[in-house]
Order: C-alpha cells, then sequence, then structure tokens
C-alpha cells in the first residue's frame, strides 16, 4: 500500500521528517502507536519493523510506547494477588 499524506512544511522538523528516511520515520510512528492503543499485538509490531522480540522491547521502551494494563488485567491481577494472600 502506498500513503500520500500531505502536511505543512513547517510541520516536518516537528514531527522529525525533515531528513532522508522520512518514510521510515512515519511508517515506524504509524506502528508504534498503533501498538501503543494496542491495534496491534508486539508480536505484529515487532515483525512489521523487522525487529526481534527483545529488539522490539528496547524500541517500544525508548520510544515510550509500552502498552498500559487494562482496568480489567489490573482487577484480575489484585483478585488473584488478593487469594494468594489469604491463608
Amino acid at each position: 500500500m502506498t500513503l500520500i499524506l500531505e502536511l505543512p512544511e513547517a510541520w516536518k522538523g516537528l514531527l522529525g521528517l525533515d531528513t532522508a528516511d522520512a518514510a521510515t520515520r512515519a511508517r515506524e510512528m504509524l506502528i508504534t502507536e498503533s501498538y501503543r492503543e494496542g491495534r496491534l499485538s508486539r508480536g505484529q509490531a515487532a515483525e512489521m519493523l523487522g525487529l526481534s522480540f527483545y529488539e522490539a522491547e528496547a524500541f517500544f521502551q525508548r520510544h515510550g510506547a509500552e502498552q498500559q494494563a487494562s482496568w480489567e488485567e489490573l482487577e484480575a491481577s489484585g483478585d488473584i494477588l488478593r487469594s494468594a494472600l489469604q491463608p
């Protein structure tokens, strides 16, 4: 798929798209945001980026893209912990 994106010239520098690898940077941004939103699994995002699992882990940490646990996941973890602590 080819995607054509028109942006004001002033935005190029702000988005880090003022370099020769602008297409790669834009692709990384799209994949990273999709991962952050939970639309992609870590494995899917890593594959799209051409990275191993551990390389993807480091990439997402560098870009502040750790997925946050959902409320349901946090509640389930709390239930497990409470039941483990009960005598």
